[in-house]
Protein backbone atom coordinates (compact mmCIF):
# COMPACT_ATOMS: atom_id res chain seq x y z
CA UNK A 1 0.00 0.00 0.00
CA UNK A 2 3.39 2.40 0.67
CA UNK A 3 4.24 2.10 -2.16
CA UNK A 4 1.33 2.65 -4.53
CA UNK A 5 0.62 5.52 -2.38
CA UNK A 6 3.75 7.09 -2.68
CA UNK A 7 4.16 5.94 -6.45
CA UNK A 8 1.12 7.72 -6.91
CA UNK A 9 1.99 10.95 -4.89
CA UNK A 10 5.61 11.26 -6.40
CA UNK A 11 5.00 10.55 -10.59
CA UNK A 12 7.04 12.82 -12.73
CA UNK A 13 9.61 13.40 -9.47
CA UNK A 14 12.73 12.05 -9.88
CA UNK A 15 12.15 9.15 -7.65
CA UNK A 16 12.09 5.43 -7.55
CA UNK A 17 9.60 3.64 -4.89
CA UNK A 18 9.92 -0.20 -4.46
CA UNK A 19 8.55 -2.45 -1.87
CA UNK A 20 9.75 -5.94 -0.45
CA UNK A 21 9.14 -7.71 2.99
CA UNK A 22 10.83 -9.73 5.64
CA UNK A 23 8.77 -12.66 5.34
CA UNK A 24 8.08 -12.43 1.25
CA UNK A 25 9.45 -15.82 0.18
CA UNK A 26 7.61 -15.93 -3.01
CA UNK A 27 5.76 -13.43 -4.95
CA UNK A 28 2.27 -13.36 -3.98
CA UNK A 29 -0.56 -11.17 -4.11
CA UNK A 30 -1.94 -8.54 -1.91
CA UNK A 31 -4.47 -10.55 0.47
CA UNK A 32 -8.57 -9.45 -0.58
CA UNK A 33 -9.38 -7.88 2.14
CA UNK A 34 -6.52 -5.39 1.78
CA UNK A 35 -7.07 -4.85 -2.02
CA UNK A 36 -10.68 -4.18 -1.12
CA UNK A 37 -9.26 -1.76 1.45
CA UNK A 38 -6.75 0.06 -1.41
CA UNK A 39 -9.37 0.36 -3.87
CA UNK A 40 -12.19 1.99 -1.53
CA UNK A 41 -9.02 5.14 -1.87
CA UNK A 42 -8.48 4.96 -5.12
CA UNK A 43 -5.64 2.82 -4.96
CA UNK A 44 -5.10 -0.25 -7.66
CA UNK A 45 -3.16 -3.04 -5.90
CA UNK A 46 -3.64 -5.52 -8.38
CA UNK A 47 -0.42 -5.90 -9.74
CA UNK A 48 1.55 -5.73 -6.99
CA UNK A 49 3.12 -8.72 -5.52
CA UNK A 50 5.13 -9.50 -2.59
CA UNK A 51 8.77 -10.11 -2.93
CA UNK A 52 11.49 -10.69 -0.42
CA UNK A 53 14.57 -8.02 0.38
CA UNK A 54 17.20 -7.49 -1.81
CA UNK A 55 20.69 -5.99 0.01
CA UNK A 56 21.89 -4.49 -3.35
CA UNK A 57 18.39 -2.67 -3.04
CA UNK A 58 18.47 -1.79 0.88
CA UNK A 59 22.08 -0.36 0.67
CA UNK A 60 21.55 1.66 -2.83
CA UNK A 61 18.70 3.04 -1.53
CA UNK A 62 18.56 6.65 0.19
CA UNK A 63 15.45 5.67 2.21
CA UNK A 64 13.98 1.93 3.92
CA UNK A 65 10.69 2.60 5.42
CA UNK A 66 9.58 -0.42 7.47
CA UNK A 67 6.07 -0.59 9.53
CA UNK A 68 7.25 -2.57 12.85
CA UNK A 69 9.75 -2.58 14.55
CA UNK A 70 11.15 -5.99 13.45
CA UNK A 71 11.53 -4.64 10.11
CA UNK A 72 13.60 -2.01 10.87
CA UNK A 73 15.74 -4.62 13.25
CA UNK A 74 15.47 -6.99 9.85
CA UNK A 75 17.55 -4.10 7.76
CA UNK A 76 19.98 -2.76 9.89
CA UNK A 77 20.97 -5.49 12.33
CA UNK A 78 20.89 -8.52 9.76
CA UNK A 79 20.83 -6.46 6.46
CA UNK A 80 23.73 -3.99 7.50
CA UNK A 81 21.31 -1.11 6.39
CA UNK A 82 22.36 2.27 7.78
CA UNK A 83 20.35 3.43 10.70
CA UNK A 84 20.57 6.59 9.54
CA UNK A 85 18.39 5.67 6.80
CA UNK A 86 16.50 3.61 7.71
CA UNK A 87 13.07 3.99 10.14
CA UNK A 88 9.53 3.31 10.84
CA UNK A 89 6.88 5.16 8.90
CA UNK A 90 5.34 7.04 11.73
CA UNK A 91 8.46 7.76 13.26
CA UNK A 92 10.26 9.59 10.31
CA UNK A 93 6.76 11.44 9.41
CA UNK A 94 7.39 12.60 13.30
CA UNK A 95 10.83 13.73 13.18
CA UNK A 96 10.44 15.75 9.33
CA UNK A 97 7.39 17.67 11.06
CA UNK A 98 9.96 18.66 13.52
CA UNK A 99 12.77 19.60 10.98
CA UNK A 100 11.60 23.33 10.18
CA UNK A 101 10.10 24.13 6.82
CA UNK A 102 11.80 27.31 6.65
CA UNK A 103 15.62 25.71 6.69
CA UNK A 104 17.67 26.99 3.41
CA UNK A 105 18.63 23.71 1.73
CA UNK A 106 21.45 22.92 0.31
CA UNK A 107 19.80 22.98 -3.78
CA UNK A 108 17.03 22.62 -5.54
CA UNK A 109 17.02 19.86 -6.24
CA UNK A 110 14.31 17.48 -4.88
CA UNK A 111 16.77 14.52 -4.03
CA UNK A 112 19.37 17.04 -2.43
CA UNK A 113 16.50 18.76 0.01
CA UNK A 114 15.29 14.82 0.57
CA UNK A 115 18.21 13.90 1.77
CA UNK A 116 19.31 16.90 3.17
CA UNK A 117 15.98 16.31 5.26
CA UNK A 118 16.46 13.26 6.23
CA UNK A 119 19.94 13.70 7.95
CA UNK A 120 18.34 16.43 9.77
CA UNK A 121 15.43 14.11 11.03
CA UNK A 122 17.77 11.47 12.09
CA UNK A 123 19.92 14.21 14.07
CA UNK A 124 16.75 14.97 15.94
CA UNK A 125 15.74 10.92 16.47
CA UNK A 126 16.88 9.82 19.93
CA UNK A 127 19.70 6.91 19.78
CA UNK A 128 16.91 5.23 21.79
CA UNK A 129 15.06 2.20 19.93
CA UNK A 130 12.07 3.32 18.30
CA UNK A 131 8.52 3.19 20.39
CA UNK A 132 6.29 0.68 20.17
CA UNK A 133 3.02 3.07 19.31
CA UNK A 134 5.43 3.89 16.28
CA UNK A 135 4.27 0.56 14.80
CA UNK A 136 1.71 -0.37 12.04
CA UNK A 137 0.23 -3.75 12.83
CA UNK A 138 0.23 -6.19 9.53
CA UNK A 139 -3.44 -6.43 9.50
CA UNK A 140 -3.27 -10.03 7.34
CA UNK A 141 -6.10 -12.35 9.62
CA UNK A 142 -7.64 -9.53 10.95
CA UNK A 143 -10.96 -8.46 9.89
CA UNK A 144 -11.72 -5.78 6.61
CA UNK A 145 -12.26 -2.86 8.94
CA UNK A 146 -8.86 -3.21 10.02
CA UNK A 147 -7.17 -4.12 6.83
CA UNK A 148 -9.60 0.04 5.87
CA UNK A 149 -8.29 1.60 8.81
CA UNK A 150 -4.71 0.11 8.53
CA UNK A 151 -5.24 1.17 4.71
CA UNK A 152 -6.16 4.63 5.72
CA UNK A 153 -3.32 5.24 8.49
CA UNK A 154 -0.31 4.42 5.62
CA UNK A 155 -2.58 6.78 3.19
CA UNK A 156 -2.13 9.16 5.81
CA UNK A 157 1.79 8.96 6.69
CA UNK A 158 2.73 8.99 3.01
CA UNK A 159 0.67 12.34 1.78
CA UNK A 160 2.38 13.44 5.23
CA UNK A 161 6.08 12.41 4.14
CA UNK A 162 6.21 13.20 0.71
CA UNK A 163 5.70 17.01 0.73
CA UNK A 164 8.05 16.97 3.88
CA UNK A 165 10.96 15.12 2.57
CA UNK A 166 10.83 16.46 -0.80
CA UNK A 167 9.61 19.78 -0.62
CA UNK A 168 10.40 21.01 2.54
CA UNK A 169 6.32 21.59 3.61
CA UNK A 170 3.42 20.35 5.33
CA UNK A 171 0.83 19.06 3.18
CA UNK A 172 -2.46 20.95 3.34
CA UNK A 173 -5.83 19.41 5.10
CA UNK A 174 -6.89 19.35 1.35
CA UNK A 175 -4.31 16.90 0.22
CA UNK A 176 -4.55 14.78 3.34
Amino acid sequence: MAEVVTRTLTVGLPVNVSSAGTAAGHPAPSPKKTLKAASMLGYDLGDHRSRPLDNAELNAADLVVGFEIAHVATAVIERNTDRGKTWLLPQLVGMLEKVPAGRPWPSDDLVTVARARLAAADGQRSSASPMLGDQIADPIGRPARVHQETARTIEDLCKRMVPLLLLGTRATKGDR
